[in-house]
């Protein structure tokens, strides 16, 4: 089973909701399951951390919440090439907005620069379809648990 680790990014707790029930279902289905509420690069050594589970909201005019700008910002600095590591995203936002789910894209693309490895397709979840977004992100952090055991 994989060691995963789920990093935060929110303003108003949605997104650490979702995190959290994905922790409890990834920890039901064997996984070693870590959360940080403010990651830090420390929290996810290279070539020691095998998978990331990015959970963020979009805060302001498309911005990471503060809770996971210091790593996004650490990331960019640092640039540490990443190939062994695997990562998924689950992106929270507001259809209403220009900068719908920004902040999730630009994790992704800053992962893609790093070279870690995605694995299955991104969830975006928007606040005008859906007010319970764990109900939306339950099957989707089930079926992604089942393809890091096949890309194992």
């Amino acid at each position: 089973m994989a060691k995963i680790k789920i990093l935060v990014g929110t303003v108003y707790g949605n997104a650490l909701e979702v995190a959290e029930m994905c922790q409890q279902k990834l920890s039901e289905q064997g996984h070693e399951v870590e959360l940080f509420r403010q990651p830090d690069i420390e929290d996810i050594p290279v070539g020691v951390t095998d998978t990331l589970l990015v959970c963020t909201s979009t805060t302001g005019q498309g911005e990471i919440p503060d809770s996971l700008l210091k790593l996004y910002c650490q990331l960019k600095d640092r640039s540490p090439l990443m190939p062994d590591t695997r990562y998924g995203i689950i992106t929270l936002g507001d259809s209403s907005y220009d900068t719908f789910a920004e902040a999730g894209m630009l994790m992704e693309a800053l992962l893609q620069e790093l070279q870690l490895k995605r694995v299955g397709s991104p969830l975006v979840i928007d606040a005008c379809e859906t007010m319970a977004p764990c109900e939306e992100a339950e099957p989707w952090v089930v079926s992604w648990s089942e393809l890091l055991s096949e890309s194992a």
